[in-house]
């Protein structure tokens, strides 16, 4: 799993890397070596829509079960989705390639990113008992995935055409992949004995996951120079996370449960780029 970082203490370092590197890139360049070419460090403030679904399988078709009838050598299926607004802040580190007399130009950086924003859903369960939480059913559970820290490799293709140049304004096409760590909490309340439960004899808990996803990432973006050193990019993009599987023995009872979560992003970022 990924190492934990506080948003607190990542934005303190960041905040004092970007003066840092401010001052001493403002100490070091002069007006002959400013330009789009070369390394530059940059902060990133992303902004997005998180949606996330999880799938739910309980199988009570082994022989040797002890699901009892009627609920017995059934599968039970089960679906919930939730979204959430992510927000982050991440440090940048990249070089660009300009070709073609610098009219375009082809760029590579890497980031690390603390994110925010906490997507929580509830199945609505699944079973022939009317509140779907005897044993061997699937109960109806509340979860949440809780995003982390992530790192990731972005590729940027892009120029100024037209009129742009002059204006200090250039257009890329962007692809990337991250991986990210997330925590994944499941909230259950029903019965574990193979005799019917009522209400008053459900037992409940939790289950806490370590989750890391695979992300591919694609969108648009824009930079605007606003001076030699500086320059300021907005981008919109739009992310997929490779799922995640597990499966779950229940050995004692003879149950299988099988699950699966898979999340997309929506999302807009803002960056602060400071050139040598």
């Amino acid at each position: 799993m990924f190492p934990r970082v506080s948003t607190t203490g990542l934005l303190g370092c960041l905040v004092l890397a970007a003066f840092v590197a401010t001052d001493g890139l403002a100490g070091q360049a002069d007006e002959g070596s400013a330009g789009n070419g070369g390394f530059y460090l940059g902060l990133a403030f992303p902004l997005g829509q998180l949606s996330a679904t999880m799938q739910k399988s309980v199988d009570n078709t082994a022989p040797n079960t002890l699901v009892p009838e009627p609920r017995r050598g059934q599968v039970f299926e089960d679906e919930a989705s939730g979204d959430a607004l992510s927000y982050g802040i991440g440090l940048v580190a990249g070089y660009r390639m300009p070709f073609s007399g610098g009219a375009y130009f082809l760029d590579a950086a890497v980031d690390v990113e603390s994110r925010g924003g906490t997507v929580e859903a509830q199945f609505p369960g699944v079973g022939i008992s009317p509140e779907r939480k005897q044993l061997g059913e699937s109960w109806p559970d509340r979860w949440n995935l809780d995003p982390a820290t992530s790192y990731g490799m972005t590729l940027r293709l892009g120029g100024s055409p037209g009129g742009l140049r002059s204006r200090g304004i250039s257009l890329h096409l962007l692809a990337g992949v991250r991986f990210a760590g997330a925590q994944f909490t499941n909230h259950f309340d029903g019965c574990f004995t193979t005799e019917p439960c009522d209400p008053s004899q459900f037992e409940s808990g939790q289950e806490d996951r370590d989750m890391d996803f695979t992300v591919w990432k694609s969108g648009v973006g824009l930079e605007k120079s606003l001076s030699e050193r500086v320059a300021l990019r907005v981008e919109a993009s739009y992310s997929v996370y490779a799922r995640e599987e597990w499966t779950t023995e229940f050995e004692d009872v003879v149950v299988t449960v099988r699950s699966s979560m898979k999340a997309t992003e929506a999302g807009l970022a803002l960056g602060l780029l400071l050139r040598p």
